[in-house]
């Protein structure tokens, strides 16, 4: 019994493991589309001041 326990608990946290890992892949994605949106951004408002 003790060992079944062990086993199923094993896979459980490695099924949660795995879950998390892919939570945080997702969210440096997501983490890096918004950087370079607001470069992108500030590089526009930076060269529409200079033409000004």
């Amino acid at each position: 019994m003790q060992i079944s326990f062990s086993s199923e608990l094993a896979h459980a946290m490695a099924v949660m493991l795995l879950e998390l890992h892919s939570e945080l892949e997702e969210f440096a994605y997501q983490h890096d589309q918004a950087a370079d949106s607001a470069e992108q951004l500030a590089a526009n408002l930076l060269g529409s001041s200079v033409q000004a």
